[in-house]
């Protein structure tokens, strides 16, 4: 087969490729996005992961507002506020574990308390289909970093805190724009953040039971074993997000 056959046949198939894959500007499921910027209300459930000692707050609903700005291509900026509706059990350290039908720990538990959580965060995401819509959806990625704060300046009765600590926030969601200045959008997400237990969860009571036990080899029973490992001090926390969305849009790309 010489070069001039060659060079017919691959013109004829890169013609064929582009027929396929070309659409008529008018038929095409592509959207330039008109406007450039986002304020959404959102609204959903934080589904909290539960920690070794089971005092870190707990799952509840989500209100939050979202700022989204299309810097350009596929990238967007983010900041987003929003309050957790959470609550939280309160621990002492130093009651006894006397009490039947639950477990050890749980009978040192005061009680639960309504404790809403705060957070803040800024970020990047990454729209799948760059600056255009497809069949008016855009699915996108992102990730960001921020604060989570409970308000509160001082630790419990057990010297337990949670405070003001950084939190990183991540997970991918689709926006639904139809045109005009309103859209929709699903979002799933995580926020994971850490806790670090104080001393007092670690040390026994008078009665030497204790929150955090050690780790013992299999069949150490004493935990004052020295073969015994003092329980970890910080644990990392999940917490899984679904939220949906109602945006006005303003602003050019």
């Amino acid at each position: 087969m010489n070069v001039r056959v060659m060079a017919v046949l691959l013109t004829a198939v890169a013609s064929t490729a582009g027929a396929q894959v070309g659409y008529d500007p008018g038929k095409s499921p592509y959207r330039d996005l008109e406007k450039g910027q986002e304020i959404t209300i959102t609204t959903g459930e934080f589904r909290a992961s539960a920690d070794p000692a089971r005092v870190a707050p707990r799952s509840g609903p989500w209100l939050g507002f979202k700022w989204q700005w299309l810097v350009g291509g596929p990238a967007n900026l983010t900041a987003e506020i929003a309050r957790v509706g959470s609550d939280r059990r309160v621990l002492d350290p130093l009651r006894p574990a006397t009490c039947t039908g639950v477990a050890p720990a749980d009978c040192k538990l005061i009680r639960t308390y309504r404790w809403p959580l705060y957070f803040a965060d800024f970020g990047m995401a990454l729209n799948l289909t760059g600056s255009r819509s497809f069949h008016e959806f855009v699915p996108e990625v992102r990730a960001g970093l921020g604060l989570l704060t409970d308000f509160h300046t001082k630790p419990d009765v057990g010297d337990f805190a949670i405070g003001t600590r950084f939190a990183l926030s991540y997970g991918t969601g689709i926006r639904y724009v139809p045109g005009g200045r309103y859209q929709f959008r699903v979002d799933f997400g995580d926020r994971l953040y850490s806790i670090r237990y104080p001393e007092s969860y670690l040390v026994p009571a008078p009665d030497t039971s204790r929150i955090r036990q050690p780790h013992c080899p299999a069949g150490v029973t004493s935990t004052s074993d020295s073969r015994c490992r003092p329980a970890a001090r910080s644990a990392w926390i999940h917490n899984g997000m679904f939220t949906i969305g109602i945006s006005y849009l303003f602003g050019g790309t």
